[in-house]
């Protein structure tokens, strides 16, 4: 099983900032990926950008409320 968690790091301490969803006494691999802060303003400033855009799912967009009515 594979989870991504973001958090930060004080110290020896790495401070998660949702919990786990793991039995006390679990084992796992931890690979530390680091972002700097420009980094990570670019990747969020691009993903409102999209959110904001919406999402095209195929459907037919209309101009007018009367091309609703096929007239």
């Amino acid at each position: 099983m594979k989870k991504i968690f973001k958090g930060v790091v004080n110290g020896n301490v790495i401070r998660l900032e949702e919990s786990l969803d793991l039995p006390l006494g679990s084992r796992a691999i931890i690979t530390l990926t680091t972002l700097k802060k420009d980094v990570q303003a670019e990747i969020t400033d691009r993903q409102m950008k999209l959110l904001k855009k919406g999402f095209n799912l195929g459907k037919k967009l209309y101009t007018r409320r009367n091309e609703l009515y096929g007239r």
